[in-house]
């Protein structure tokens, strides 16, 4: 058995844009922040420079752009055991840390463990697995937001990593979450799902596509990459979905099939 984690295995990895000062993180915590150990990826400009004058926050001001980038210089920048993934907008519930450290000293070499996200109402944000588990489906993994995982450094190799062509800011701006994990499982590693509150999330999100060829672009390329020889079959598992939940309507079909074609391409042409 690994020896227990502790708090001070710890670290925030927050991804901001844009930030000349540190006062947002003021509103994500319920106690100060300086209480946390926290490392923030800036993605700026020379005109927008954070610095850190508090001992347990250190800043990366980077002139690069996309999600997964930052997540990447995150993890590879962390110094702590347990890598909580968070962004800028989400407020951390009280005892965050204890239940963090619960789940990871309970199941034993978690590569990668996902908690619960609120909406600013109170309620879940969608539906989760009623108790632990640690026996994933295609499903729970594609279930998974980025601001739900916390990463286990400690057994972690390095030859994992965010896919900085998907995620916001990138050529396809959705789906990194989901094509993490299914890589640590693909590699072996432990992945479980906590049934505990470790976020509160707003429900609507800037980067959402709303179109149906700009959607199925994304997907067919996400399908392709997380699937492969399985694409056909979830692509259609995924109409299927969408018009029995009334996203998509019948005349559309064709426009959704050929704009998931065009980004199945191109994924195979984006190196």
């Amino acid at each position: 058995m690994q020896e227990g984690f502790k708090k001070s295995d710890i670290e925030i990895l927050v991804s901001t844009m844009n930030r000349s000062s540190l006062d947002f993180l003021i509103p994500m915590f319920s106690n100060h922040f300086s209480g946390y150990s926290i490392l923030v990826i800036n993605q700026t400009t020379s005109d927008a420079i954070a610095e850190s004058n508090y001992p347990n926050v250190r800043v990366i001001n980077s002139f690069e752009t996309g999600l997964s980038k930052s997540r990447n210089l995150a993890l590879s920048k962390a110094t702590g055991k347990i890598c909580i993934i968070t962004d800028d907008d989400v407020v951390f519930k009280p005892q965050f840390e204890e239940k963090v450290l619960q789940a990871f000293n309970a199941v034993e070499n978690a590569a990668l463990i996902a908690f619960r996200t609120e909406k600013p109402d109170g309620s879940l944000f969608k539906k989760y697995p009623s108790k632990r588990i640690t026996a994933l489906t295609d499903f729970n993994m594609l279930s998974i937001m980025s601001v739900e995982m916390v990463i286990n450094k400690a057994v972690l190799k390095d030859d994992v990593k965010f896919d900085e062509r998907f995620g916001l800011g990138a050529k396809f701006t959705m789906g990194e979450e989901a094509i993490f994990a299914h890589t640590l499982k693909d590699k072996g590693y432990t992945i479980a799902m906590e049934p505990e509150v470790m976020v509160q999330h707003p429900e609507l999100h800037s980067g959402l596509v709303q179109t149906t060829t700009e959607k199925y672009y994304i997907q067919g390329a996400f399908l392709s990459r997380v699937f492969k020889n399985g694409y056909l079959k979830w692509l259609f598992l995924k109409v299927f979905f969408d018009l029995k939940q009334g996203k998509l309507k019948f005349g559309e079909i064709y426009t959704a099939l050929k704009a998931a074609s065009k980004g199945r391409k191109d994924l195979i042409e984006t190196k």
